[in-house]
């Protein structure tokens, strides 16, 4: 059961959310109070931050290249 603080809490949240649009990832999760809304911020909204596992990003990652130029890499076939 929830407690008054915890159902202010989420009621803000909801206000916030209705007056910033429906989507919630409109929204920093600095803003939010309730723990409840933040989980759900964090699964709807959250980058995953598992690096893909491909024989291309294990190479560049020997290599020492930036992470965030590692996952633009990608093997692509060209029809002719």
């Amino acid at each position: 059961m929830k407690t008054f603080k915890e159902h202010l809490d989420i009621e803000f949240d909801e206000a916030l959310i209705a007056e910033k649009g429906e989507d919630i990832c409109n929204i920093s999760i600095d803003k939010l109070r309730s723990p409840i809304m933040k989980n759900l911020h964090k699964q709807k909204c959250g980058k995953s931050g598992k690096e893909k596992e491909s024989p291309m990003h294990r190479a560049a990652r020997k290599a020492g290249m930036k992470r965030s130029n590692r996952d633009k890499l990608y093997n692509s076939k060209e029809l002719e």
